[in-house]
This record gives C-alpha cells, structure tokens and sequence, in this order.
C-alpha cells in the first residue's frame, strides 16, 4: 500500500493504522486475491465483520437515543441510517474506491458499483474494529453517520407514536369513522384520538394511507418538527 494511501486512511479513519496489512487487505477485492492465489487476503471476511459491528452500534445508539419509540420505528431508522446505496454514496464521496484494488477479471468501474462501494466501507469498518476495538469504531461510525436526526425520516405514524408514547405513556388510538365506495375503490377516513380528544383526521384509499395522514393532521396540530424527539 502506497504511503499517500495510507494517509488518506489515516484522515478518513481518524487514527494512524498500527497494522498496515491489515488495512491493505480491507481494499483487496476478491478478484484481485483470486488473481494472485491468496483467497485469504480478500476483503469479505473484514466486509462481513463491519458490517455486523455498524447494524449493532447504530442499534444500539438508536436505543438509546429513542427510549420510547417501538421495535417498527427503531427499525426503520436503522434501514434509514444503514443500506447499500446510503453506504455506497458515503464511500464514493470519501474516495474509497481510489484505494481499493481489483483483479484483472474484474468488471467495469468500482465507483460505479453500489453494493462494490457499500462493501469497501464495511471493509474498512471492520479493520477498524480489529485494529482499535469498538469504541474508535464508534468513532469513526458517528463521524459519518448523523444517528440523532434519524427519527426526521419516520412516517407520520410513527413518529406520532413516539411523541404520544414518551409524553402521555399512551398509543394513539385509530378508528375508521367513514367507509364508502365499491370494493375495488374504496375511500376511508380516519381519525386518531390520544388524551381523551380526537387530535387529527385523514383521508385515503385504504386504512393505512388514512392513518398515515390523519397523524400528518395531528403532528401539524402538535406544532411538530423534525427536530422534536
């Protein structure tokens, strides 16, 4: 590994790498280990680590940031935080796939392959683990990755969840008040009662979508935004 290299790892992971084989082999692509007879040096294994460690600490910081959101919202912020094209676009725009080496067989570009991008970054993240343990991992992870401002990407549901739950220790209760047109085109409203009064109403083509906007009604009545937790 070129010694531009490993600086540019150095600024991107925040330390200077103890063991520089180990970051080497984090940028080999299998195709490159295939090409030289050397499977063991392909980054899979360190892909497969990293990821396991990003799912858990942004589990568990989601945890602990959201105490009172349910196991529905917790995982849709986490696919929020944590998915291929998220994690393809981060290691595109910090240059990873400049370092990473391929085989002769390999084909096309790395930077235009997401899952090839999203998989150099988990490399990275897992030689990180091996090399400083979990709390730079955690480091490195929350320097890229916004964890506090993922409940700004929840549905309207949710997130009135959330809010009712933390607040009142209470669920917001849906019920169907409207229910009109053919089978094949039906129409309902909804309204959602917390607290003892009716707080928001909505209109859709099936209960969910009248759900999702009859909570959209209450949280513009709440004075929500996304910044309210």
């Amino acid at each position: 590994m070129k010694k531009t290299e490993l600086e540019k790892i150095s600024g991107i992971v925040g330390f200077e790498p103890d063991d520089t084989k180990l970051f080497s082999k984090a940028f080999t692509h299998k195709t490159l280990a295939f090409q030289k007879g050397l499977l063991d040096m392909s980054n899979e294994r360190l892909e497969f680590l990293g990821d396991s460690v990003l799912n858990l600490y942004i589990s568990i910081r989601l945890f602990e940031i959201f105490p009172d959101a349910a196991e529905g919202a917790l995982t849709r912020m986490r696919s929020y935080l944590v998915n291929t094209r998220r994690l393809a676009k981060l290691s595109r725009e910090l240059g990873l796939h400049e370092i990473l080496k391929v085989g002769e067989s390999f084909e096309g570009d790395p930077a235009e392959q997401t899952s090839i991008l999203a998989d150099t970054f988990e490399a990275l993240l897992g030689a990180v683990y091996i090399n400083k343990g979990w709390e730079a991992s955690g480091a490195f992870i929350e320097k890229y990755f916004d964890i506090e401002k993922a409940s700004a990407k929840l549905d309207s549901k949710s997130k009135l969840q959330q809010i009712v739950q933390k607040e009142s220790g209470i669920l917001p209760q849906y019920t169907v008040v409207k229910e009109e047109g053919l089978p094949h085109k039906k129409h309902f409203v909804v309204e959602v009662e917390f607290n003892g009064a009716v707080r928001g109403s909505g209109e859709g083509s099936n209960k969910k979508n009248a759900q999702e906007c009859a909570a959209k009604d209450a949280l513009s009545k709440m004075g929500d935004t996304d910044d309210r937790k």
